[in-house]
């Protein structure tokens, strides 16, 4: 009975020392961390170039609109002028 015993006890600690062997499912976490951080800060800087994007937009619609209403001009303002379109 004595080398029964000590043969489950050796199956049992064998069998107990192989559950967390290998654990390939477990994620690591500082890696994943870090990585998770990365993408908050791509993320953040992306939302900062559109949101730049989109005022340098309304702002070249608006001087492309002021251009449009001030470029009104008909003729010389100046008798100098008047001599340089006769070039």
């Amino acid at each position: 009975m004595n080398k029964v015993s000590l043969a489950a006890a050796a199956l049992a600690l064998i069998t107990l020392g192989a559950c967390d062997r290998g654990n390939e499912d477990r994620l690591d976490t500082i890696d994943n961390s870090q990585a998770a951080q990365d993408l908050d800060s791509l993320s953040d800087q992306a939302a900062n170039l559109a949101a730049e994007s989109e005022a340098l937009e309304t702002q070249a619609a608006n001087l492309q609109q002021e251009a449009e209403t001030s470029d009104t001009a008909t003729g010389a303002e100046t008798p100098a002028d008047e001599d340089i379109a006769g070039m």
